[in-house]
């Protein structure tokens, strides 16, 4: 059905008259006439009021297919940096009404495409909302230093970290991934966030443990086996270890963009700055020369923040310039969220240079 025929179907569902349709969008009747007869389309700038006027969302004018709909809502997600609440709540809505009817017709689906829609979606609402968090918050300690529960908020906002152990510690996560690898114990992504968070308490005996089970998967990356070794080592004091592992890495595969971007990693993990550039820089040369599979642009992120971080401005600058070149001629991304926030990302940073 195009939009004539759903403006035919919406006014005669809610008996109204051409006339008074028209009458409410300040066109002649005539004009309503063609485009339920299909001679022309009502001007786009008319759509709001015709939406408005029939109680629906400019996209129920249109017969789109579902696929159509969550391809705009992933566009949508993409490039709005935030969402209003009609936006939010039509997109909720759609999402929660088509679930149970998509996963049906989609039986051979394992992805769980429309949950993972619903968590962007609620993702991009915390994203926006902790700009907002961070803002405020910062702005309160500046007139309030001695509060509290500002220094709680920023906290919460932005990640920062927190010496109380019950607030940092990650045992509700790594609980539901001990359980996914229960369920799924052939799919080798998941070790990987377990044995992440599992590090990150200094639970290292687990995350040996499943360690041993990953290098048993079909589906394991090799190269990951001796990173996790490092980490672990160095989770566990043992540092002289790890720089050994590191050593081992890097002289076992020094032109794998994979393993030099994790040993740049390690080296920036541990306040080794210089040193991490040299391995970021290596990374980012490999990228150039052989693009492989790695459609993405960590390094260039991790050296703009090195680069800030040792007062390096300018170059921090490049940096993130680099990245917006980065999703120009790569992804065709020239407006939008990501591009905002490296906008911003640089303003920021060029105010620190005068």
């Amino acid at each position: 059905m195009n939009i004539g025929n759903k403006i035919k179907a919406l006014r005669l569902k809610s008996s109204t008259t051409q006339e008074a349709l028209a009458e409410a969008l300040g066109v002649s009747s005539q004009s309503v006439s063609k485009w339920e007869n299909n001679v022309c389309a009502p001007d786009i700038s008319l759509l709001p009021a015709i939406s408005e006027f029939f109680g629906v969302t400019i996209d129920e004018l249109f017969d789109l297919s579902v696929e159509q709909k969550l391809h705009r809502i992933e566009n949508m997600l993409d490039y709005e940096n935030e969402l209003t609440d009609e936006m939010f709540n039509n997109t909720r809505e759609f999402l929660l009404d088509i679930k149970d009817d998509y996963d049906e017709s989609h039986p051979d689906r394992m992805d769980g495409r429309i949950y993972t829609f619903l968590a962007h979606l609620y993702h991009h609402r915390i994203v926006s909302d902790s700009r907002y968090v961070s803002r405020y918050a910062r702005k309160a300690m500046n007139l309030h230093p001695k509060a509290k529960e500002d220094q709680w908020l920023l906290q919460k906002s932005e990640g920062a970290v927190i010496w109380d152990w019950n607030a940092r510690q990650h045992n509700g996560t790594i609980e539901f991934f001990r359980e996914l690898v229960d369920k799924h114990p052939e799919i080798g992504r998941n070790y990987l966030f377990l044995m992440d968070n599992l590090i990150a308490d200094h639970r290292t005996k687990e995350a040996a443990e499943y360690l041993g089970t990953y290098a048993g998967l079909a589906d394991h990356k090799e190269v990951l086996i001796p990173v996790y070794e490092a980490n672990i080592a160095f989770a566990e004091y043992r540092a002289e270890d790890g720089w050994k592992i590191v050593a081992d890495i890097e002289a076992k595969y020094p032109d794998s963009y994979d393993a030099i971007f994790e040993v740049a990693g390690i080296y920036a993990s541990n306040a080794r700055y210089e040193e991490a550039l040299e391995r970021y820089h290596r990374a980012e040369e490999i990228y150039i020369t052989d693009h492989k599979d790695h459609v993405c642009m960590d390094h260039l992120q991790a050296q703009a923040r090195i680069y800030e971080i040792l007062g390096k401005y300018e170059d921090a600058v490049r940096y993130v310039e680099a990245q917006i070149t980065f999703l120009k001629e790569e992804w065709n991304i020239t407006e939008g969220a990501d591009v905002d926030v490296l906008l911003e990302e640089k303003r920021r940073l060029i105010e620190k240079l005068k």
